[in-house]
């Protein structure tokens, strides 16, 4: 696939008219031909076509842009704008799906970006990403059936000085070269930003939950917005989480918490559920069925869905537990005590410097809290989060109980 840029601006002292066009192309790298063959060796076998299909749609221009002239054009492999910018702070944003929807997947083979000269950075900012920040870069890949969002953006600076703007008018072109070939060994995923660092917290009434920490490092408590459903928004209303601690089994990734339970995956603060049979050492199987699973949280997965389910000594109470087809599982209490540590005289946690994790926990009511992964000791009761301050060594088949999910992200998809 090749992209190609050309943009021409003309500019004075006090506006630049910038008549930028974009060539983005696709075009494939490895050719294909149509498969289909009958094969006999005692019966009849077809070889399915395969196909390739890498374009675009869907072009959206940002809110606040200035009004431009944007096409997407030769089969949809093609976009061209052109944008007048005469005001500082003038800007021109749009997102672009690039989509496969061919049978083979595909990754960036080539990527050259001519970008800005020096003398043109002086007044003009223009970059090429993916909707959530993270950079183009070859080898990233495009899997059969998906899609990437796609952001390009270019603003006339508004921090400028005429000592900054040349003294006669020119003439500019870029050019943006980019192939996408068949996917080889050598493709990488994306590592999309999944969680980005909040900018204002939840309060409800006198609590206010979480905090926005300090960039660069993570802390109990630390909240974040995080893109789940991969939508390519981070929505603080409805995707806040908060960081707990990193894997114990892999400090590359962070554990956090979401703001609210669930049922079947939908916040929920009204139903509760039973966790397990008295007297069988079940796990969370019955509580588990509410979590999100991966076609709701399609933007995360969990770094292992196989873990051993143990109680408040690191015992295993159960084996090999799976939350196949889960984005989230529930949290632990070893992890509650690592970032909330006090106790009270029957060895239970205090929440009090944690009230993050009871966020949407009401007062009264027939919801109390929600369960954590472990069992006590060698009993069928199961450790729970519930108002106001402790968690409470109690609950087996009684309900009062919600479900809380827990998620695991890549410290690199967290920018924090």
């Amino acid at each position: 696939m090749r992209i190609r840029r050309k943009n021409l601006i003309r500019y004075s002292k006090q506006n630049i008219y910038l008549s930028f066009i974009f060539v983005l192309s696709i075009l494939i790298g490895v050719g294909y031909s149509y498969l289909n063959s009958t094969l006999s060796i005692s019966g009849t076998t077809t070889i399915t076509k395969s196909t390739w299909d890498v374009h675009f749609e869907n072009l959206i221009p940002t809110e606040g842009s200035v009004a431009a002239t944007s096409t997407i054009e030769n089969n949809s492999t093609l976009v061209n704008f052109e944008v007048a910018l005469e005001n500082p702070g003038d800007f021109y944003e749009f997102t672009i799906d690039v989509v496969n929807a061919g049978s083979i997947d595909a990754m960036i083979g080539s990527l050259v970006n001519t970008g800005l000269t020096e003398d043109q950075s002086r007044f003009l900012d223009y970059t090429v990403t993916y909707a959530d920040g993270t950079l183009i870069k070859e080898k990233d890949l495009l899997k059969a059936t998906t899609k990437d969002t796609v952001k390009v953006k270019v603003k006339y600076k508004d921090d400028i000085t005429a000592a900054d703007l040349p003294g006669e008018d020119q003439y500019l072109e870029l050019q943006l070269n980019l192939i996408y070939v068949q996917a080889d060994d050598s493709a990488l995923a994306v590592a999309h930003t999944v969680c980005k660092r909040a900018t204002s917290l939840h309060v409800s009434g006198d609590n206010t939950y979480g905090s926005l920490g300090n960039i660069g490092t993570l802390a109990g408590g630390d909240a974040f917005d995080c893109d789940v459903n991969g939508d390519g928004i981070y929505d603080s209303a409805t995707e806040r989480f908060y960081y707990i601690t990193d894997l114990n089994t892999n400090n590359n990734y962070a554990t956090l918490i979401y703001y609210s339970n669930v049922s079947s995956g939908m916040p929920n603060n009204t139903d509760h559920f039973p966790y397990n049979t008295v007297g069988s050492l079940r796990g969370p199987e019955t509580a588990m069925k509410q979590l999100p699973t991966t076609t709701q949280w399609t933007n995360i997965s969990l770094s292992n869905t196989t873990r051993d389910i143990i109680n408040e000594n690191g015992e295993v109470k159960v084996n090999n537990f799976s939350y196949e087809g889960y984005a989230a599982r529930l949290i632990t209490l070893q992890e509650v005590k690592k970032v909330c540590k006090g106790t009270d005289d029957y060895g239970n946690v205090t929440l009090d410097d944690c009230k993050y994790l009871l966020e949407n926990i009401p007062a009264e009511g027939a919801l109390i809290g929600y369960w954590l992964e472990n069992y006590q000791g060698n009993s069928s009761y199961v450790y729970i989060v519930t108002r106001p301050n402790s968690i409470l060594t109690a609950g087996s088949t009684w309900g009062g109980n919600g479900v809380r999910p827990v998620i695991e992200v890549p410290k690199t998809m967290m920018n924090y």
